[in-house]
């Protein structure tokens, strides 16, 4: 669930907004009743280009064996 702070209170409890953080999901400041910005956790991602690529799919495009197939087709002709 969001939890929304003003400036002045983010500025005053920085050291705590990381055990708000847990609990909440993600955190939205605001001033003067406008978003100024919002905290989400840290997402780790796979350090090996390969993993990287499995985690963002892109199922539009064609994957690297289906293009693999699409050249030696294209070879035999």
């Amino acid at each position: 669930m969001t939890q929304y702070i003003s400036a002045k209170e983010f500025r005053l409890r920085f050291a705590s907004v990381s055990e708000d953080l847990k609990k909440a999901g993600e955190i939205i400041v605001l001033k003067k009743s406008k978003p100024l910005f919002k905290i989400v956790p840290f997402e780790e991602v796979p350090a090996d280009i390969l993993d990287r690529s499995n985690s963002i799919a892109d199922n539009s495009q064609p994957d690297l064996h289906e293009i693999s197939q699409i050249v030696h087709s294209i070879r035999k002709i």
